[in-house]
């Protein structure tokens, strides 16, 4: 209380004058009412800025939430289509259609007796390079999110990349845009796999090699992921052939193809991680195989 007599006491002056203006505005205001509507209006006109502004402030709060809540619904969604796409019934097999039937009937008995072999996690990319020889991205998910290495990166349009290093908070994903990068890829109608690298230039067009000869590829052919790979899914849309079909230089039984990307390199933003759950028991078993070569 001292302190506040003390600053009024030195500032006597200032205070006075604020007062005595103040009063001043509540006269005005109060007994003149050309002035009161001026203010009543100004008042409103602010008070109904500041409301508007605070709606859209929530609205986008909760329009972030809802946003949030999607990318994950949807992430749910991915993990569903990319396992569902690993079963096949037998069209005329009642019984077996009959067993799926009533599976389905109890989620968790689906899940134990299917055993899904993916799982998607969403991100969003921070930073994206294109122009290099060797390009990367980062995203905004690391080790405290369940991402590690050698986990495949993905869009709704297409393939992205796969993760390198991992931070408990960001991760580094090289892109399909690097020499290293080498994708198993599939054309669609003939299901026959080759090897997708990226030799330079257009950053949305790869090359597709060691596609056999004696497959009648046609520009327009769709090109997706052939599911060998222990980090991408099967039949992950990347692409359509695109130009001429030519025989490969270095090796004449096969062929070699342009394939233009389905996801635009320039504009990836909202991605989804791929877990392989048995990646692990995979590399274990790949190992033993090659220590007996």
């Amino acid at each position: 209380m001292g302190k506040i007599l003390q600053l009024l006491l030195r500032n006597g002056g200032f205070v006075t004058l604020v007062l005595v203006e103040a009063f001043c505005f509540f006269i005005i205001v109060q007994f003149n009412e050309r002035q009161n509507a001026i203010f009543t209006h100004s008042a409103g006109i602010m008070a109904g800025r500041t409301l508007e502004k605070r709606q859209q402030f929530a609205d986008y709060i909760g329009l972030r939430e809802r946003m949030d809540s999607l990318s994950k619904i949807n992430a749910r969604l991915q993990t569903d289509l990319a396992n569902a796409r690993i079963v096949k019934i037998p069209r005329r097999d009642t019984s077996f259609i009959a067993l799926f039937d009533s599976l389905n009937r109890t989620d968790s008995v689906r899940r134990k007796v299917m055993r899904p072999l993916y799982e998607y996690y969403t991100a969003t990319v921070i930073s994206n390079s294109i122009s290099s020889a060797n390009n990367w991205l980062m995203i905004n998910r690391g080790s405290k999110d369940h991402i590690t290495p050698n986990m495949a990166v993905v869009t709704n349009n297409g393939i992205v990349g796969i993760v390198r290093h991992v931070d408990p908070n960001f991760s580094m994903v090289m892109s399909v845009l690097h020499r290293q990068a080498k994708i198993s890829a599939a054309l669609s109608k003939f299901n026959s796999f080759g090897s997708l690298v990226w030799e330079g230039g257009d950053p949305n067009v790869m090359t597709l090699k060691y596609i056999p000869k004696h497959f009648a590829v046609t520009p327009g052919d769709e090109v997706v992921t052939s599911g060998f790979s222990q980090m991408f899914p099967r039949k992950i849309l990347i692409g359509h052939v695109e130009g001429d079909i030519a025989q490969d230089p270095e090796n004449p039984y096969f062929l070699v193809m342009k394939v233009r990307l389905s996801q635009d390199m320039s504009t990836v933003g909202d991605v989804y991680v791929v877990k392989n759950i048995f990646q692990p028991e995979q590399d274990s078993i790949q190992v033993k195989v090659r220590d007996e070569q």
